[in-house]
């Protein structure tokens, strides 16, 4: 019994009403804080789901989407998934660009489709040079189709920036225990980074030969926004 109760229990006079401890457990610091730590993580949950449903409505918000200047339509499929209705649908608009690799590739620098489409960034030789300085997110995404002999290959994808390789994905295909004749293989890489002006941003393979023009054309792309300036 704790010590308060040992105390008021010695006293001859009956306790007061107001000194009375109604039956049952009563709760320690301990509960109190277990309490308090439980509804602050509801509150937490809540709110971080308030602002995930902000922010997915303004991007699928529907508002009339201008019409790029280049005339030449790009194929694509559904709106959902074509990266391409994505970045149109998306709130920023200030500067960006979406590129199809070229069907003539003869080098292992990866050039790009004439009709591709920029925004507020500049196309060169196979390079996107930025116009804006700001903070950019990359998306390069290429599918490579090899028939596989006697030897394994290596497909190699690398970003540049300013021809200095920022981030690279590497696969082995048609290895030894490989029974498939033709492999299908996917390689992406992503990015974040802060550009200046003049800025370029290129693609290189080591095996251009091998990257599918024909049948997915959709996924060898190259893309880029403007984060935050």
């Amino acid at each position: 019994m704790e010590p308060r109760l040992q105390r008021a229990g010695s006293c001859e006079a009956p306790p007061e009403p107001a000194m009375q401890v109604p039956a049952g457990p009563v709760a320690g610091p301990r509960g109190s804080t277990s309490r308090w730590y439980f509804y602050l993580s509801i509150a937490m949950l809540v709110g971080l789901v308030a602002v995930t449903t902000i922010l997915v409505l303004m991007v699928q918000k529907t508002d009339p989407i201008s019409s790029p200047t280049n005339t030449v339509p790009l194929k694509g499929g559904n709106c959902s998934e074509d990266l391409l209705c994505i970045l149109k649908r998306a709130p920023f608009k200030k500067s960006w660009a979406y590129l199809q690799v070229s069907t003539d590739l003869n080098s292992t620098k990866l050039s790009w489709n004439k009709d591709s489409i920029t925004h507020e960034v500049r196309y060169q030789d196979g390079n996107l040079v930025i116009q804006i300085p700001g903070w950019y997110f990359i998306i390069c995404q290429l599918q490579f189709l090899v028939q596989c002999s006697d030897h394994s290959v290596d497909l190699k994808l690398e970003l540049l920036v300013n021809t200095k390789v920022k981030k690279q994905a590497l696969v082995t295909v048609c290895e030894s225990e490989t029974q498939t004749r033709n492999i299908y293989q996917n390689l992406s890489q992503f990015l974040l980074d802060y550009f200046q002006v003049n800025t370029t941003i290129s693609v290189t393979v080591n095996k251009f030969q091998y990257v599918d023009t024909h049948t997915f054309p959709l996924e060898n792309v190259l893309s880029i926004f403007l984060y935050s300036s």
